[in-house]
């Protein structure tokens, strides 16, 4: 890699499963995210240290796991600490370094982004262009913050290396339109509505943890689906793609405006994702507590600057982790000791999958109404799970069944496969500090009483009470 001190462009996105995109075998309207997978090296499978925001991008911006962090929540009822001053953060490194950083767009990092020049957030209102899909602040705020996304690099001169922010929150304007269709409903027609998944039936929930079972009491949007049916959820999917299109074009904004500016090829652009969403997986949509792929696994690539690896798809396990160190090699400067993750460099100049044994995630709770800690374990093959308010476990072979149907950790023919993970869970909590087995899982029985699956939710749920 060349450390001529390249210019470097972020380019982050809120609620994003990497199997929604065309480079990952979906069928999502984004032709200006396409473009940058067609010119760049793309990582098969990258796992989020936590599939909730603010944890995730605290973590991402400080390279360390959540535990270490100890932002493990969205905050109200579960507050978290501002990142502690005694770890560097990947700004400060950038900026110690000699780069000019700046950060537009959503935040949501409880002091993680230390060292970026913060533009500040705000909304400018975009009108609803079709009464099926409404828009609320997520799409303000992206509209807000590409316009001062695309001043600054239609003027920026200065003589310092960028290491630029893009932070949208699309396609998470999903949320506001669940609660807009919740419960039974008619949707607004559309002319085509995409096909459910594999998995949409969850005839497995019998053998999840209660921690799955209850989603629907812990979780505003799980509640306000249950009693959506087939066709709803195909108008989630349609709703969903809708809103990724749009986050699309803002990102085609910032790219017209590079390339204008002759900059485009010389920039090395990274587009990646916070978590994923639910997809209608296991009739299920948004995010909360479940590890499963649709909402652990984001898309990432890397792109320009010379960036010319010897694949476009490079497999292995990737964590979001990783992305500190490798932009900081990418650049030239010292990768800090307290970075829990590895340079991805080899991997896009050769080709190679990662040396990485096993990708971990990790869950505490959303808001701290409920609290189901939970942490996954996953190797090439398989993926083990353990959650701490039942003391159960999950075991999917991901080969065999990547949509984790069935949870096969009681079958004895893998008894082998579950000691090894088990092992590696453990060797995992030692060797990283983490205090899972110490924590503590809280939920009221009131948010476990009524009959098992999401379509038989009653009352309110806990962040209502």
């Amino acid at each position: 890699m060349n450390h001529k001190r390249p210019d470097i462009l972020l380019i982050q996105v809120d609620q994003l499963h990497s199997r929604a995109l065309k480079a990952y075998g979906g069928i999502s309207d984004t032709p200006n995210i396409d473009s940058l997978f067609a010119r760049g090296v793309a990582f098969e499978s990258v796992t989020v240290q936590c599939p909730l925001c603010q944890p995730s991008r605290a973590s991402l911006w400080s390279g360390i796991y959540p535990h270490r962090t100890e932002v493990l929540s969205n905050g109200r009822k579960w507050p978290c600490p501002v990142f502690t001053e005694r770890l560097p953060t990947l700004g400060e490194v950038f900026t110690q370094g000699g780069y000019k950083t700046i950060h537009f767009g959503k935040r949501h990092d409880s002091g993680a982004l230390r060292g970026f020049e913060l533009v500040e957030e705000d909304e400018t209102f975009v009108p609803d262009e079709n009464p099926a899909w409404p828009y609320n602040f997520d799409t303000y705020n992206d509209q807000y913050a590409t316009d001062r996304a695309v001043e600054f690099f239609s003027s920026n001169a200065d003589d310092k290396p960028l290491l630029a922010v893009v932070d949208l929150i699309n396609p998470h304007n999903i949320c506001g339109w669940v609660g807009k269709n919740k419960g039974e409903h008619h949707d607004v027609p559309v002319d085509t509505l995409p096909p459910l998944p594999p998995n949409f039936t969850f005839g497995d929930i019998s053998n999840r943890s209660r921690s799955i079972q209850y989603i629907c009491c812990a979780h505003i949007r799980q509640a306000q689906a249950s009693l959506w049916n087939g066709e709803n959820f195909r108008h989630y999917l349609a709703a969903y793609n809708h809103y990724l299109h749009l986050v699309d074009r803002q990102i085609g904004r910032v790219l017209d405006t590079l390339k204008q500016r002759g900059k485009l090829d010389d920039t090395i652009i990274v587009f990646f994702s916070d978590h994923g969403d639910a997809l209608a997986a296991r009739a299920s949509v948004t995010k909360h507590t479940a590890m499963y792929q649709e909402l652990v696994e984001i898309p990432l690539v890397f792109c320009g600057g010379g960036i010319q690896g010897r694949k476009k798809m490079v497999g292995g396990l990737v964590q979001s982790l990783d992305l500190a160190p490798t932009l900081c090699e990418i650049a030239g400067l010292p990768i800090p000791a307290s970075f829990d993750g590895m340079s991805l460099i080899p991997s896009l100049e050769e080709g190679h999958a990662p040396k990485r044994e096993y990708a971990v995630s990790q869950w505490h709770t959303e808001w701290g109404y409920t609290v189901e800690p939970c942490r996954m374990i996953r190797t090439q093959k398989w993926k083990y799970l353990h959650y701490l308010e039942d003391d159960f476990e999950e075991l999917f072979d991901l080969e065999s069944d990547p949509y984790e149907m069935t949870n096969v950790a009681q079958d004895s023919e893998n008894a082998e496969v579950l000691v090894y993970h088990k092992g590696l869970f453990k060797r995992y909590l030692k060797e990283t500090g983490d205090p899972y087995l110490s924590l503590v899982a809280k939920a009221d029985k009131r948010w476990r009483e009524h009959e098992v699956g999401y379509d038989k939710h009653s009352g309110i749920t806990a962040p209502e009470a």
